[in-house]
């Protein structure tokens, strides 16, 4: 658990150091992103599983998204995911995700942005698996559109 701890820890302080914000996405506003997971709980060596996925987040208000998407995995079925965002501070967000399919799961978490620009973002997240009781955090590349 510890090797899985740490690198969590470097990256979460690593993306919470970044100071520049833009101001929130408007409502009707479609967020569209890609990205993989860069650490998961239950990988016992490099190289051994990935996880990729693309989403669609559509903001209902300013600080609340809608999302669904896709997720690609190497060791069992691909699945398509739903769920929703809450923006409780400026880049800090709660998300919550059902994953539908085989190996069907809810995944919790939580999630900085860092913006490039107005519509270019970095994010990285960490979510926990509640069926699997898996650890996984995650970089995606995010364009908004409004």
């Amino acid at each position: 658990m510890r090797r899985i701890l740490v690198p969590f820890i470097c990256l979460s302080i690593s993306l919470a150091g970044f100071t520049k914000v833009h101001a929130q996405q408007a409502a009707g506003s479609f967020l569209i992103s890609g990205g993989l997971d860069m650490i998961k709980s239950d990988i016992q060596g490099i190289f051994q599983k990935a996880q990729l996925g693309a989403e669609i987040n559509y903001f209902h208000l300013h600080h609340l998204s809608f999302s669904a998407g896709y997720e690609y995995n190497t060791q069992w079925a691909n699945q398509i995911t739903g769920g929703l965002r809450f923006y409780p501070l400026e880049s800090a967000f709660i998300r919550a995700r059902a994953l539908i399919g085989n190996n069907a799961d809810l995944g919790l978490g939580a999630g900085y942005t860092y913006n490039f620009t107005y519509r270019m973002r970095l994010e990285g997240m960490a979510d926990y698996y509640l069926q699997n009781r898996t650890l996984g955090a995650r970089i995606t590349l995010a364009v908004l559109i409004k």
